[in-house]
């Protein structure tokens, strides 16, 4: 969906740009302009950076968990 008109910004652009590094809402403004025009998306902007951040953490925790957990298995 796009979520920047001013910029013609979609919601998956935003998300790549967080999964490459950014880390805030500016940062995705630096990279693709998103809510750099008029600014009636920034907040959007903000959730979906925010939402992004926070799936990845668990997407990584996921992974980190899961050698133990194989380990654990296989020892028990």
């Amino acid at each position: 969906m796009i979520v920047c008109h001013c910029h013609g910004v979609t919601d998956r652009e935003i998300r790549a740009c967080v999964q490459n590094g950014a880390r805030t809402p500016t940062d995705v403004g630096d990279h693709c302009g998103a809510s750099t025009g008029c600014g009636g998306c920034t907040e959007l902007v903000a959730e979906i950076v925010h939402g992004e951040r926070r799936r990845l953490c668990m997407v990584k925790s996921d992974v980190a968990a899961a050698p133990r957990a194989q380990s654990s298995a296989m020892a028990g």
